[in-house]
């Protein structure tokens, strides 16, 4: 099933696996960040009223 993943492919394509690799530390490291935010928005939004 998966016979074309082999190390001779993914030494041919490591610019591609690094940069989604990468952009996946990226959205796991912004997501909790982000989300974080938003709480804080609605809770001073909650204190505010």
């Amino acid at each position: 099933m998966m016979d074309w993943f082999t190390l001779e492919w993914l030494m041919r394509n490591l610019e591609w696996a690094v940069g989604i690799l990468g952009v996946g530390c990226l959205i796991l490291f912004f997501f909790p960040l982000l989300l974080g935010w938003q709480l804080k928005q609605g809770n001073n939004d909650e204190q505010d009223s």
